[in-house]
């Protein structure tokens, strides 16, 4: 796991080398074991390196034998044994032990097939110094960043946005398209980013630039294409099927050179992932987030679930101490992400990286298996709407805000009622992707100052809906595949990587598997989602056969934080001050007395609206520490710990 910065031009001048080695080593907490680079005329790649996979040799940027390909790679290749193996009856020779030498040797016997080949979590550029062409390709999921600006003639990328604002300083703006999804969303969805310009590499895809622009692209991956028609539904066989391919995952996310660990949290996903690895692997340790607050921590059924497996489970504590660190966190999430429970992994991953380098989690479980209340909320919308006309549903919509809610609960259930009623109105479609969100796309809009500002913001659920194929009434399948490919990489994977890198952690996801997908996602139904109370109804079956079922079927809990309490009482004044007019103004997009009439309906009690301003908050940080002020290429800054790498000179024409 690392952090990777290149740059290409064909027929334009490069920023001077020792400026792209400083926007490398912006990177530094992503790879604090050390750093490299390699350039030539037109060409520039950077890396940092968090050494887990070939200790020894395993540094980058890496070369083929031949010198003809260079790399920069973060992620990890959990077959990489296997593809070795594979390439070296082909004919290959290999110098490391590393997965990195396996997508060099990859890509020279297999061209851009080599992508498709590839099991694991990677973002990589592989630059060709006899055709002069750069491959940028992302994992299937979409775990690992990958950012990159297509500029006439220059290519840029990144793990992250800073590296790309930084060595164009003062060349970036809002991208109102971004903007108007993120109001929406709390997360900036599809491909572009809130920085005008700057776009992400889509999971599962590739692009390959020349002299000439974008040469070709290729979605190599999608999830739709691995859904399996024919699965076991005979209840011990399936549960048995679905074993196996869980123990194969996560006998492939254990493979590394160092100790590794495991986020546990109260949960199914976690629960299961925790079960294999106690039983394939040895665990260093467990790590758990311990709420203040008793409503929200999960401390008692992770420490059962450690105890019968006989893991040293950590508690990390949380409380509202940690919004001192706000403006630290949403640094480190880069693009602008408001999921309140980033909080928690950021203090849990801290806590983990005191003793380790690598942690298993069961992110994508929700997903995969329909584990969110999200899905059961989308088919009673599609049940119930057609009862009232729209004028009906619109002034219930109107009312829901009015519905006492408690503010101290996790998720309560006063406010699920507000939030589904005031869905009401639009498509279910439409409806499936606010349950997740904020604003509604209406309310969003009154935020924005410009008359063509209202009009994309409040298109922007009906556009990311039509984007996905999604009809008025989407079937359950439909949702769940719309989530892996736009909530999962674009909120909950980038949390977590963002909030783990911070600390130079690694996070693997062993139910991100294509084998994992393909069974959970062509499971009927009522295996999935079988009624308002019972989701996830097969991981639960499997997690009841390993824990009872009072642990399987306990209520889902997550990381969410008491944001509603927290700044109406402790976080007051940090919501206040950045919510205050000037700074609102200074993003010249947003409309300050509608925020400011935001922020007054929730201090007073009349409205819950928390995790909106949290969305507010997060914005107007990242605007001043990304656009106002990006970071500096500091010119004092030791570039020592950065080593320069050579290749032979025959490659090149």
């Amino acid at each position: 796991m690392c952090g990777i910065f290149g740059f290409t031009s064909w027929d334009r001048d490069m920023p001077p080398v020792a400026d792209l080695c400083r926007a490398t080593n912006l990177l530094r907490h992503r790879g604090p074991d050390g750093g490299g680079y390699w350039h030539e005329h037109g060409v520039f790649l950077g890396h940092r390196r968090l050494a887990i996979i070939d200790l020894a040799t395993g540094s980058q940027p890496m070369a083929s034998i031949d010198g003809r390909y260079a790399i920069t790679f973060n992620g990890e290749i959990y077959n990489y044994p296997e593809l070795r193996e594979e390439l070296r009856r082909e004919g290959c020779a290999f110098r490391t032990a590393s997965d990195t030498e396996v997508i060099l040797a990859g890509y020279e016997t297999w061209g851009t097939g080599i992508v498709a080949r590839l099991e694991g979590m990677f973002a990589f550029g592989l630059y060709d110094r006899e055709d002069r062409t750069l491959l940028l390709a992302r994992d299937r999921f979409g775990e690992k960043p990958l950012l990159f600006t297509d500029d006439g003639g220059r290519v840029a990328f990144a793990s992250e946005l800073g590296p790309l604002v930084a060595i164009e300083r003062g060349k970036r703006d809002i991208d109102i398209d971004a903007l108007a999804g993120y109001l929406s969303l709390n997360y900036v969805p599809g491909h572009r980013t809130m920085a005008r310009g700057i776009a992400r590499v889509a999971p599962g895809e590739w692009r390959l630039y020349g002299a000439e622009g974008l040469r070709r692209r290729a979605r190599y991956w999608k999830v739709a294409q691995v859904i399996e028609s024919q699965v076991p539904t005979d209840g011990e066989a399936l549960l048995d099927e679905l074993q196996r391919r869980v123990d194969t995952a996560v006998r492939l996310t254990l493979r590394s050179d160092v100790p590794v660990g495991l986020f546990l949290s109260g949960g199914v996903d976690s629960a299961i992932v925790a079960q294999s690895a106690a039983r394939l692997g040895n665990l260093e340790a467990a790590f758990c987030v311990d709420f203040a607050d008793s409503g929200f921590s999960e401390w008692p059924r992770a420490n059962a679930i450690a105890r019968k497996l006989g893991i040293d489970l950590v508690r990390v504590p949380l409380d509202v101490s940690v919004l001192g660190e706000f403006l630290d966190v949403t640094q480190h999430l880069d693009d602008p992400l408001a999921d309140s429970s980033a909080m928690a992994v950021w203090t849990v991953a801290r806590a983990a990286s005191s003793r380790l380098k690598v942690v298993l989690s069961g992110d994508g479980g929700d997903e995969l298996f329909g584990g969110y209340l999200t899905y059961p909320a989308s088919q009673w919308h599609a049940r119930l709407r057609p009862w009232l006309p729209l004028a009906g549903w619109s002034l219930a919509a109107s009312m829901a805000g009015h519905i006492p809610s408690n503010a101290r609960a996790k998720v309560a259930t006063g406010y699920k009622l507000q939030r589904f009623l005031r869905a009401m109105p639009l498509d279910t479609s439409e409806a499936h992707f606010t349950w997740n969100g904020t604003w509604t796309p209406l309310d969003a809009a009154a935020l924005v100052s410009s008359a063509a500002a209202k009009d994309t913001v409040s298109q922007s659920i009906r556009r990311l809906a039509a984007s996905h194929e999604l009809g008025a009434n989407p079937t359950l399948r439909q949702l769940q595949v719309a989530d892996v490919e736009e909530y999962l990489p674009n909120d909950i994977l980038a949390k977590v990587d963002r909030a783990t890198m911070a600390h130079g952690l690694e996070s693997r996801a062993p139910l991100l598997n294509s084998s994992v997908a393909g069974l959970a996602l062509g499971l009927p139904d009522r295996l999935r989602v079988n009624g308002a109370a019972h989701t996830k109804v097969t991981l639960r079956r499997l997690c009841e056969r390993h824990f009872g079922s009072d642990h399987a079927n306990a209520p889902k809990q997550g990381f969410s934080l008491p944001i509603h309490s927290w700044l109406r009482h402790e976080g007051r004044a940090l919501a206040t001050e950045l919510l205050s007019r000037d700074r609102v103004d200074a993003l010249q997009v947003l409309d300050s007395s509608a925020v400011d009439r935001a922020v007054q309906a929730h201090m007073s009690g009349k409205r819950a609206l928390g995790w909106e301003l949290w969305g507010l908050m997060v914005l107007v940080a990242w605007h001043e520490q990304r656009i106002a002020h990006p970071p500096v290429l500091d010119r004092g800054l030791d570039l020592t710990d950065l080593r320069e790498v050579t290749l032979p000179l025959g490659a090149t024409k």
